[in-house]
């Protein structure tokens, strides 16, 4: 499994592309959130329109889904024939042709591929793919869900945002790859977000080998955040600030 890390930055973070994370196994591949810049990224870097076969939207908030637009878009203009599969929270079609509709109104009438949304209830266990897809509520806004992705024995959680809780724990079980939102280097943490402290700790109990650290702050990000890091003692486990466009592979 594969990760290439589209973007990493928070929501108004000017120097960074939103976080979204182009996740690849068996020839499959699935994009984890696509914001208001990340469409721009995915296509800098992928620029076959066929080579992504579905979208993992976390929740409703601009910086994790409008960038779809323009990924839309650009699949149209490329002559894309596959079909596209879109996967989020209840209401992921509603949603997704309410903003589509907003930006171009006639594209969902032109395009020459078909869309195939999957509704995600917290708990629900799907294959979509080639990846098993499963799920549970985070605390962050009314739908975000966090996400476990399964491939050829490989095992990636991504939580979006969120303030961790007992059922991220057990879905995070013994993953190889945790790629956790830390807006903020510790307490006391926005309400509905995560912290570098809380990622860690989170890791620890969860027993996951590798946690990619995302969605950081300005301000934490410019601190001298890798050397707080080697303060921490993690057993077996690794945790990585990825720059944008570096790769990972479990």
């Amino acid at each position: 499994m594969k990760c290439v890390f589209l973007g990493i930055g928070s929501a108004f973070d000017a120097g960074q592309t939103n976080v979204s994370i182009l996740v690849e196994c068996g020839g499959n591949r699935i994009l984890l959130d696509c914001g208001f810049n990340a469409g721009h990224a995915c296509m800098n870097m992928v620029p076959d329109a066929h080579d992504i076969d579905a979208l993992w939207i976390s929740h409703f908030h601009g910086d994790h889904f409008f960038g779809l637009p323009f990924l839309l878009g650009s699949f149209f203009n490329a002559g894309r024939e596959k079909t596209f599969h879109i996967c989020g929270p209840e209401g992921i079609e509603d949603k997704v042709t309410q903003t589509v509709n907003l930006a171009y109104p006639s594209l969902l009438g032109k395009i020459g591929f078909g869309v195939v949304f999957h509704e995600f209830k917290p708990g629900d266990v799907k294959f979509v793919s080639g990846f098993g897809v499963s799920t549970c509520a985070i605390d962050h806004s009314g739908s975000a869900q966090a996400i476990r992705l399964e491939c050829a024995g490989k095992v990636l959680f991504y939580t979006g945002d969120g303030a961790l809780n007992d059922d991220c724990t057990q879905l995070a079980k013994n993953a190889q790859l945790g790629i956790l939102e830390a807006y903020s280097l510790d307490g006391p943490v926005k309400k509905g977000h995560s912290s570098i402290m809380a990622s860690v700790n989170f890791a620890i109990s969860a027993r996951i080998d590798t946690v990619c650290l995302v969605h950081l702050e300005n301000f934490v990000r410019t601190c001298r955040v890798k050397n707080v890091l080697k303060q921490f003692s993690l057993s077996d486990s690794t945790v990585i600030i990825p720059e944008q466009g570096q790769v990972f592979e479990i």
